[in-house]
């Protein structure tokens, strides 16, 4: 995936007057994914961004920094892929997919083919806890208004009896979690985008049926 330029220096926002944290997060991402986080070491990502070592310090404090600068700039990518699914053409179950290709596919396309996608989960869970279960709280309310957005709009109604809309998408959100796992999907790029496709299709069936309401 083609990744787009940094606009924050590190996880206090600040700007990046340079290319060269750009090329640091590009390597180190890179690295990560081959190598895993343990393994790839400070003097690695210099070597792999062509900078010099007290360069990378001059930008990142340590390599925990630098995973964490990386998280931020996917934590941005997912949002401007959710804008752009939001603003997209199409029916309802179209955007829905959209939106969850977002978020998906992005991870799909840059760790699925990574052996070290427990290593670099726990890492992520080690120093981002916090950071990961808000940016998933902020996704699932994004997807909640959305669907919202169409029950006003008239497109569909409410969730079916018993659920929140709320609860309707953490139900698509976990299953599509899930899909990574399936022995169809994994490595395998069309097969998870139809997947999400199916998850979009029942969401909005439910919710066009509005079943026992």
């Amino acid at each position: 995936m083609r990744m787009k330029r940094v606009k924050e220096r590190d996880t206090k926002s600040k700007e990046i007057r340079s290319p060269k944290p750009n090329a640091i997060l590009l390597a180190a991402l890179e690295l990560f994914t081959r190598y895993g986080y343990r393994k790839t070491s400070i003097d690695d990502i210099a070597r792999a961004a062509q900078v010099a070592k007290r360069t990378v310090y001059l930008h990142f404090e340590n390599k925990a920094a630098v995973f964490l600068a990386i998280l931020q700039y996917l934590e941005g990518q997912v949002r401007q892929r959710c804008v752009a699914a939001e603003r997209m053409s199409g029916t309802a179950v179209d955007r829905l997919t959209g939106l969850l290709d977002a978020y998906f596919g992005m991870a799909f396309e840059l760790f699925s083919k990574s052996a070290h996608m427990p290593e670099l989960e726990e890492t992520f869970s080690k120093l981002a806890r916090a950071r990961i279960g808000n940016l998933n709280t902020e996704y699932e309310a994004r997807l909640a208004r959305f669907l919202r957005s169409l029950e006003k709009a008239g497109e569909i109604k409410g969730p079916p009896r018993g659920l929140t809309v709320r609860q309707l998408i953490h139900i698509v959100v976990r299953a599509a979690e899930g899909a990574k796992h399936d022995p169809e999907v994994q490595g395998d790029r069309k097969a998870l985008k139809r997947r999400l496709r199916e998850l979009a299709i029942l969401a909005i069936a439910a919710m066009k049926k509005n079943v026992s309401r």
